[in-house]
């Protein structure tokens, strides 16, 4: 524990002097903040349908392939509406952006939950890499528009089958334009291309002075999102240094975290093998003390 509060103290001095910070945040955060997609006794609670055909949790279920239509949006709308409707905005991202304000920081993160913007963090420092639950679009792309899911979510969850965890047809989404069915719109919606652009118009930004990456909560569910583009920045750049923040959930046997920091980049980088909730505590303390 001493050498981690050693890396923590590491990192904040890295905040406080470094000229751009790069927020990479995956699921591990919103874990961190109480909204863990790993939690297999809620998932048990929640979902005994699936539960007895072998599903453990949320998480296993982003891989699930074997069930109708009617069933995998049963299931969707009741997660969707757990992660943006019963979930209030998280307290620890607060934290976070105390920690942030006032710098020239810009946030990548891999999460669909929201948090950052109902957290009111502002739109043009943050790019949600694999969009959000939001909204929806065409499943045979008859119009590059999309539509929010909200009513449809609404409507799915009034009249789900708890027999087989389904919903009739007559209430699956379907395009407002065509008629065909609708689909999470996800990454696929018009102003997308705009905010990746912004983000990595900052990017090239960045390369005027010394970067401090710091990455929370990533594991290798869709690694080429943050882990491995954090990884190539770092092995790039001179006026670098790079923070790994990650711990294995509470609530899951699973192996998640992967702490290990590459060979190559190892002389800039840093691992912190802790709960990212433990990290911004300390670091707010840190802050706080300086303050005083």
């Amino acid at each position: 524990m001493q050498t981690e509060l050693q890396n923590i103290a590491l990192l904040y001095d890295a905040i406080q002097t470094s000229d751009y910070i790069l927020v990479g945040a995956g699921a591990g955060l919103s874990a961190a903040a109480g909204l863990s997609f790993a939690d297999e006794q809620l998932f048990s609670a929640r979902y005994p349908y699936w539960a007895a055909r072998g599903r453990y949790s949320e998480y296993h279920m982003f891989s699930f392939r074997d069930w109708t239509a009617a069933q995998q949006w049963a299931y969707m709308a009741d997660h969707i509406h757990r992660v943006c409707v019963e979930t209030p905005p998280l307290p620890l991202y607060q934290k976070l952006k105390k920690l942030l304000q006032g710098k020239d920081y810009y946030i990548l993160t891999s999460n669909v939950d929201r948090q950052f913007l109902r957290n009111q963090f502002p739109a043009e420092r943050l790019f949600e890499y694999q969009g959000s639950y939001d909204l929806l679009r065409c499943s045979v792309s008859c119009t590059e528009n999309a539509w929010p899911f909200a009513a449809d979510c609404s409507r799915i969850l009034q009249h789900i089958n708890p027999e087989d965890m389904s919903v009739k047809n007559d209430y699956l989404p379907v395009c407002p334009y065509c008629g065909k069915p609708a689909q999470l719109a996800f990454r696929d919606y018009p102003q997308y291309a705009e905010e990746k652009s912004r983000y990595d118009a900052w990017l090239k930004q960045s390369e005027n002075g010394m970067l401090c990456i710091i990455e929370i909560g990533v594991g290798f569910n869709s690694p080429g999102v943050i882990r491995v583009p954090f990884e190539r920045i770092t092995g790039e750049r001179q006026q670098v240094k790079f923070f790994r923040i990650t711990a294995d959930y509470a609530d899951s046997d699973i192996e998640i975290a992967y702490p290990e920091i590459p060979k190559p980049i190892a002389d800039k980088s840093c691992s912190i093998n802790l709960d990212a909730a433990l990290v911004l505590e300390q670091l707010i303390k840190m802050s706080e003390s300086q303050q005083q």
